[in-house]
């Protein structure tokens, strides 16, 4: 008689869950892709708005630099080989 009630709880708490995991993540999944949805949008949101206000066409007139070359000192002369060294001549020995 023990064996019979062991298994008919055990089977009574099984479909229960069967139940309530057929109702419930059907219900927990949309909450986690509407949430997952809600932080792309976020991120697509800043990435372009802030790449629409940078690119927005600028009226005529109006100078805009986004580059400024480091200034270079006058007492240091500029090389023509890309600042490797000096050139050294040498002559071959045989």
């Amino acid at each position: 008689m023990g064996l019979l009630k062991i298994l008919l709880v055990t089977i009574l708490i099984l479909w229960v869950l069967r139940i309530l995991v057929t109702v419930l993540f059907p219900y927990l999944m949309a909450m986690f892709v509407g949430k997952m949805q809600r932080e792309a949008q976020k991120q697509y949101e800043r990435q372009t708005g802030s790449y629409a206000q940078e690119n927005a066409p600028k009226p005529d007139g109006k100078v805009r630099i986004d580059y400024v070359p480091p200034k270079t000192t006058k007492n240091k002369p500029s090389t023509t080989n890309g600042g490797v060294g000096e050139f050294v001549e040498f002559e071959e020995i045989k």
